[in-house]
């Protein structure tokens, strides 16, 4: 994984590329996902918050989930405060033998730049597991911020990276939740 520095954080505000220049070297506020629920929240509300805080920015998803705190815990956060964003794709259709399967994406995932959810990302997958019921999902990690043990931690098994004429890559991960 790169050592982050502004070059890498050029769409983002001062304010917001140091926040994460500390987080990236375990500088932040630490949130329990005990301490939060998940919510399914409205396109402009994902909007706002991904495109704020997502490298990539926002894209348009089916589904979009924000985790929110409801109790303080030891953390500085307030209440009610949206600590983390996840979107996902619509279900993809395709033929495996004599059966269709579901396959959604996970597009984005953002936090607040100066929190990490310890089982964050987690709860917001089960939320989106349970509501929709895909067969599998998929999503990738950009290798320049992340080796993805993230996703291994969740179970993802990872498939074939996707490399670029740059030399930049992108590493791909499923879950498959059903036998085909």
């Amino acid at each position: 994984m790169a050592s982050l520095g502004k070059d890498m954080l050029g769409r983002f505000s001062d304010e917001i590329a140091d926040k994460r220049i500390l987080a990236h070297n375990n500088v932040f506020v630490s949130v329990y996902a005990r301490n939060c629920e998940v919510r399914r929240i409205d396109r402009a509300t994902a909007q706002a918050f991904i495109d704020r805080y997502h490298d990539l920015g926002n894209t348009n998803c089916r589904y979009r989930y924000g985790l929110f705190v409801t109790r303080k815990g030891h953390s500085s956060v307030e209440v009610g405060t949206m600590v983390a964003a996840a979107t996902f794709s619509a279900a993809r259709k395709w033929i495996k033998g004599e059966r269709t399967v579901r396959s959604c994406e996970w597009v984005r995932f953002a936090s607040l730049p100066d929190v990490r959810v310890a089982g964050g990302m987690g709860k917001l997958l089960q939320t989106f597991i349970e509501e929709v019921r895909p067969d599998d999902v998929m999503s990738y990690a950009d290798g320049a911020w992340s080796d993805g043990d993230v996703y291994r931690k969740l179970g993802f098994k990872e498939e074939e990276p996707k490399v670029f004429p740059d030399g930049s890559k992108s590493l791909k991960f499923r879950l498959k939740l059903t036998d085909y």
